[in-house]
C-alpha cells in the first residue's frame, strides 16, 4: 500500500493483538530498517499494551543490522570471528581498501568508492568473496574480487566487521549452524518486517531462514518505492 494509508497502524496493532491473545511477546520478532523507525514501532505497540495486559512486555523490535550484531555476538563462536568483534564504518572501509588498492597498484583505475559500493551490493546479494571470484567474467570483476579477497583480510586481522557484514555473517551462520537456527527458530515464532520493499537478498533470505517450515511471516510494503530497485 502507498504512504500514508496505514501499514505500520496495520503491523503494530497486529502485534498488539496477538499478545493480548496470548502469544508471549518475547516470541515475536519486529524487523524495520531505522532505529528511528524500530523504536517508533517499539512505542506504538506498547501504547497498545495496557498494563494489565503486560504493556511492558513488548516484541524485539529492531533493524536487520542490529539483529546481525544481537545474534553474532550471541553466537561468534558457531560464527567463528570474536565475539567484541568491531565494526568498521564507510570511512574505514574506505581506507582499508584504497590500501589494498595502492599494495595492488590499481588505485589509479578503481577508485576505492566504486570498488566498496560493488562489493556492498554483491554482499547484500548473500555473496561472498571467493564465489564472486569464480563467477568475474572480465578484468575489472577480477580486480574487485582480489581486492575483496584482500579487504577481508583487513577486516579479520583487526577483528572487525563491514555494516554489510552484518546481514552477510548472519545469513552464513543461519546456513551453515542448524542448532544456532533452531534455536532462534524456537525463540521468534512470528516474524513482522515493516518497508518490506527495502530488502535485500540477504535480509530476506535471514527472514526465510528464520521463519522456518512455519514461514509465519507478515510483511507490509509500498510497491511504488521499488522503483529503483534494478539499480541495486
Amino acid at each position: 500500500a502507498g504512504a500514508g494509508a496505514g501499514k505500520t497502524k496495520t503491523i503494530t496493532h497486529r502485534a498488539a493483538y496477538m499478545i493480548k491473545s496470548g502469544i508471549p511477546a518475547h516470541s515475536i520478532l519486529a524487523v524495520t530498517f531505522t532505529n528511528k523507525a524500530a523504536a517508533e514501532m517499539r512505542n506504538r505497540i506498547a501504547a497498545l499494551l495496557p498494563p494489565s495486559e503486560g504493556g511492558n512486555a513488548v516484541p524485539f523490535t529492531t533493524t536487520f543490522h542490529s539483529l546481525g550484531v544481537r545474534i553474532l555476538r550471541e553466537f561468534a563462536s558457531a560464527a567463528g570471528i570474536p565475539r567484541s568483534f568491531v565494526i568498521w564504518d564507510r570511512d574505514d572501509s574506505i581506507r582499508a581498501l584504497k590500501r589494498v588498492l595502492v599494495a595492488a597498484g590499481l588505485e589509479n583505475r578503481f577508485p576505492p568508492r566504486q570498488v566498496l559500493s560493488r562489493i556492498s551490493r554483491e554482499k547484500g546479494n548473500g555473496l561472498s568473496a571467493e564465489t564472486f571470484l569464480e563467477q568475474a567474467s572480465s578484468f575489472y570483476m577480477q580486480s574487485v574480487a582480489e581486492a575483496w579477497i584482500g579487504y577481508e583480510a583487513a577486516l579479520t586481522q583487526e577483528g572487525a566487521l563491514d555494516f554489510d557484514d552484518l546481514l552477510l555473517r548472519t545469513l552464513a551462520l543461519l546456513r551453515s549452524s542448524a542448532e544456532t537456527l533452531a534455536k532462534l527458530q524456537n525463540r521468534w515464532q512470528h516474524v513482522t518486517i515493516d518497508e518490506y520493499q527495502d530488502t535485500n537478498q540477504a535480509q530476506y533470505e535471514i527472514a526465510r531462514l528464520i521463519t522456518g517450515e512455519q514461514q509465519n511471516i507478515c510483511a507490509v510494503g509500498d510497491i511504488d518505492q521499488n522503483i529503483y530497485s534494478w539499480r541495486g
